[in-house]
C-alpha cells in the first residue's frame, strides 16, 4: 500500500528553484530528489514570477515493477499522470500545486527528471503561471531567437540538430515556454536532449553508434544532447525575434514564403492545450500571448532538401529578414 502521506513534517527537504521564468517550492523526503533541482537553482531570481507547490514523497512501496506505461487522465482542473520509472502525479491547475510519489528509481534518475517529470509538469501548469508552452523548437544566431513550428513529422527535430551543428543556439527541440518579461516575449527551455528518429541516422553519422530507446510517446528515437553536436549550442532562454513554419514538398530547393498574423495566430492556437473552463484567467493570458507573437515576422519554409542543406538556406536567409515585433 503506498503511503500518500504530504503532511511537510513527512518531506523535511525544501528549496525554491526558477524554472522557465516561474518558481517551484519543492519539498521533499528525498533528498536526491533536492539534488535534481540544483541546475535550476542559479542565475538572477525574477521577484514578479509566480509560483507553484511541488511535493514530492519517495516510497520504497512503488519500486514492485509493474508494467503500467504513461498515461494522463483529466477531470476539470485535475490531471493525473502516471509515468516510468513507476511514479504517480497529481496537478491542481486552480490552487497552482503538484503532489507525486516516485519509486526510487525515479527519484535517483536525472534524466526522468529533466525529460520527463520537468517538462510535463511546466507544460501542464505553465498556463495558469504565465508562461504559453508552445509546441516549436526554439534557436538562436548571434544572439537573436528564431522559433521554428510545424506539424508532426515536418522535421523540425531534425532540422534544429542540422541547426545546431552549423554553431545555432538551442534553446529547445519539441516545446517552448513562452512569456512576457520587460515588455517583450522571453522563451525558455530545459535544456533536454534533441530528439531524432532512427532514420535521421543517414543526416547524422555519429547515431550509428548509437542504439535508439522508447521514448514516452511510444516511439523509437534517439536522445542527443545539443552540446554534442557543437560546443555552443545549448542555452537556457533567450528572446525571440522571428518565426519560421517548416513544411516539406517533393520539389527540391528551400522558399521562405512571407505568412501574414493571422496564420501565426491560428497555428499556435489551434495547436494549443485544451483548458478547462474554470481557468479563463489562463486562456486569456495564453491568447495575448500568442497575439503578442504574432506580431513578428513569420515565413513558411518549404524545403524539398536535406536538413544540412535547409539549415544553410535559413542562416544564409536571416541577414535579409527584418527581426522584431512588426
Amino acid at each position: 500500500m503506498v503511503n500518500l502521506s504530504f503532511d511537510r513534517a513527512n518531506l523535511p527537504f525544501r528549496t525554491d528553484f526558477s524554472l522557465c521564468g516561474v518558481r517551484c517550492r519543492l519539498s521533499t523526503n528525498s533528498y536526491q530528489v533536492l539534488e535534481h533541482s540544483i541546475p535550476w537553482q542559479g542565475g538572477s531570481r525574477n521577484v514578479d514570477a509566480k509560483t507553484f507547490e511541488m511535493d514530492i514523497l519517495e516510497d520504497a512501496s512503488m519500486d514492485t515493477p509493474v508494467e503500467s506505461g504513461t498515461h494522463f487522465r483529466g477531470a476539470r482542473h485535475l490531471v493525473f499522470a502516471m509515468l516510468e520509472p513507476r511514479s504517480f502525479l497529481s496537478y491542481d491547475l486552480l490552487r497552482r500545486q503538484v503532489r507525486g510519489v516516485v519509486s526510487s528509481a525515479a527519484a535517483g534518475d536525472h534524466a526522468f527528471w529533466r525529460t520527463q517529470l520537468l517538462p510535463i509538469t511546466v507544460g501542464i501548469l505553465g498556463t495558469t503561471l504565465g508562461v504559453a508552452p508552445l509546441h516549436c523548437a526554439c534557436l538562436t544566431r548571434n544572439g537573436e531567437g528564431l522559433l521554428l513550428a510545424g506539424l508532426s513529422g515536418a522535421g523540425k527535430s531534425t532540422l534544429t540538430a542540422a541547426l545546431a551543428r552549423r554553431g545555432f543556439g538551442v534553446v529547445s527541440d519539441d516545446w517552448t515556454y513562452i512569456s512576457r518579461k520587460r515588455g517583450g516575449l522571453v522563451a525558455d527551455g530545459l535544456s533536454a536532449p534533441i530528439k531524432l528518429l532512427p532514420d535521421t541516422a543517414r543526416f547524422f553519422p555519429e547515431l550509428r553508434r548509437r542504439a535508439p530507446h522508447r521514448t514516452m510517446n511510444g516511439e523509437l528515437a534517439f536522445e542527443i544532447e545539443a552540446e554534442k553536436l557543437h560546443p555552443a549550442a545549448g542555452l537556457a532562454s533567450c528572446s525571440p525575434k522571428s518565426i519560421f513554419f517548416l513544411e516539406r514538398t517533393s520539389t527540391p530547393g528551400c522558399r521562405f514564403v512571407p505568412c501574414t498574423s493571422a496564420h501565426t495566430r491560428h497555428f499556435f492556437k489551434s495547436n494549443a492545450e485544451r483548458l478547462p473552463e474554470e481557468l479563463p484567467a489562463a486562456q486569456e493570458t495564453r491568447s495575448e500571448i500568442i497575439d503578442r507573437l504574432s506580431e513578428y515576422p513569420a515565413w513558411i519554409l518549404r524545403s524539398g532538401d536535406d536538413p544540412h542543406k535547409t539549415a544553410e538556406a535559413i542562416e544564409q536567409f536571416l541577414p535579409e529578414a527584418t527581426l522584431g515585433p512588426r
